[in-house]
């Protein structure tokens, strides 16, 4: 999010002729995406991925304990941190229908991991607006059509419980015909713009 805020105002300085402001947060956002890319990517699975605060490797109680491949290792396709490669191997993992590429949308914990319950809270369920950050993101590298589809299946979660019970949910299931637990969450609205983005 760093990333993303950094680059916004470099561009807002751009335009109003603040070159040496410009400057400042071009360097800011270049420094982070350089320590997010050596600290939380790891080579040998091609995933970001939480790490121990005090010694910065994958393992916190036992070994690499925290790599368990969640939503947020493609918030780096948004926010434009990965490289070229590893945006191909990150997309290569989001549509592997076996861990994220799921009927509904993209859940918060891939469906091979143990502790995946898509109707869960954060270990499973699709979050709109995280699927929201993740169709900019593979707008951003030019995966338009995987984008587009990614959204079609978002959508046609939300269709049935909208004509179900005519409501937008705070997350949906990513298998089933399912939605919960809060109703009437208007961030959920944001499939507005996501389908305006992936047909405009």
């Amino acid at each position: 999010m760093l990333v993303a805020e950094a680059k916004a105002l470099e561009k807002m300085a751009l335009d109003l002729g603040l070159d040496e402001e410009a400057g400042k947060w071009r360097n800011d956002w270049e420094q982070r995406t350089r320590l997010i890319n050596e600290t939380f990517w790891d080579e040998e699975t091609g995933f970001y991925y939480h790490v121990d605060k005090q010694d910065h490797d994958f393992s916190f109680k036992t070994k690499d304990d925290l790599k368990r491949q969640e939503i947020i290792g493609f918030l780096p396709l948004w926010a434009g941190v990965a490289d070229r490669k590893q945006a191909e191997i990150l997309v290569r993992k989001l549509t592997d229908p076996d861990k994220f590429w799921r009927k509904y949308g993209i859940p918060s914990l891939a469906a091979d991991d143990p502790y995946y319950n898509d109707k869960g809270y954060w270990n499973g369920p699709v979050w709109v607006e995280w699927n929201y950050l993740i169709v900019k993101g593979l707008l951003h590298y030019g995966y338009k059509n995987e984008a587009k589809e990614l959204t079609g299946r978002v959508a046609a979660g939300m269709i049935v419980q909208l004509k179900k019970n005519h409501n937008l949910w705070e997350f949906y299931s990513p298998d089933e015909d399912w939605a919960g637990y809060h109703r009437t969450y208007i961030w959920a609205g944001i499939i507005n713009r996501m389908l305006w983005d992936v047909y405009k």
